[in-house]
């Protein structure tokens, strides 16, 4: 461990100190110094109060609400970072910021994926350290060194702990088949197929599931919860079904707009988020469970040459 504070420094932005320290505390480091403030009228200041020269920088950030402030602040403290001479900046975003505009729909929207990845290549970042991107594609916009982790082994870890029996994995759309898939074969249970439509963008209909999930309890794994509007179109079909106890595991808990109040109002025993994205107190409703994926990151710093 102390070979890894010779010639490694941490330094964390403010969307998700919490996890920064927690990465820090697993490499037996401490945050370096870092002062970011924001005068006035918004605009953000950054002073590094460590010295860096000549080592590796590892700036943690998230790209989590609000999403345009934080990024921002990233930008900034990979430049001041820059401008004291390390050797390497790595880039440590749990959250990857606009992580689903990674393609256009239709002529005139953004590809607003590829604009941060240009944004954080032009600040002079050497690598990025990312977990669960929305589609593994979205790398191949990165022009730098990447490594994008994965929250399968914290979540399986405490899905175990259900002591499962009689459970099915739910998948609750087509995105997210592929990983439903993966967590079934880890589980050695049964994989049904949810096929919804759309009523409005964060409200989603269940049009039929594919697989017996009556009187079966209920695993739901995704890699985020926005607005919960696709959870709660699940849950509410699998309860028309006859389903017992429904669990929803997934990476990231964006928890926006009015998914704390549909989470409450839910027929739902227990929602299972990684620390990607440091939760508000007033958001941590009992139904929701944190897991943290500090370890995960700890050990790509820890392999990091």
């Amino acid at each position: 461990m102390n070979q890894v504070s010779s010639h490694k420094v941490i330094l964390s932005g403010k969307s998700n100190i919490p996890l920064a320290k927690k990465i820090a505390k697993e490499l037996g480091m401490s945050l370096g110094k870092c002062e970011v403030k924001e005068f006035s009228d918004g605009e953000t200041y950054v002073h590094i109060g460590e010295e860096i020269k000549g080592k590796t920088v590892y700036v943690v950030q998230s790209g989590s609400i609000p999403a345009n402030h934080h990024l921002m602040e990233l930008l900034i403290m990979i430049q001041a970072v820059k401008m004291l001479q390390p050797k390497r900046v790595v880039a440590v975003i749990p959250f990857f910021p606009y992580r689903r505009m990674e393609k256009t729909i239709k002529p005139g929207e953004s590809l607003t994926f590829a604009l941060i990845a240009d944004l954080l290549h032009a600040a002079g970042i050497d690598k990025i350290i990312v977990m669960d991107l929305h589609k593994h594609r979205s790398k191949r916009f990165f022009k730098f060194q990447r490594k994008e982790l994965r929250a399968f082994s914290v979540i399986i870890e405490r899905l175990r702990q259900k002591k499962l029996h009689n459970f099915v994995v739910v998948a609750p759309d087509k995105g997210s088949m592929p990983e439903s898939k993966r967590y079934a074969r880890e589980l050695g249970v049964p994989l049904v197929k949810s096929f919804k439509t759309r009523k409005k963008h964060d409200e989603a209909i269940i049009k039929r599931l594919e697989g017996d999930v009556r009187g079966k309890d209920i695993i739901i794994v995704d890699d985020e919860i926005n607005t919960a509007g696709t959870l709660a179109g699940v849950v509410d079909k699998l309860k028309q079904e006859q389903a017992r106890n429904i669990y929803f595991a997934c990476t990231h808990g964006v928890l926006s707009g009015p998914a704390i109040e549909r989470l409450s109002q839910m027929r739902i025993r227990e929602v299972i988020v990684t620390d990607t994205i440091d939760i508000p107190h007033d958001k941590l409703i009992p139904k929701i469970k944190l897991v943290s994926v500090a370890h995960s990151f700890a050990e790509a710093i820890r392999e990091d040459r």
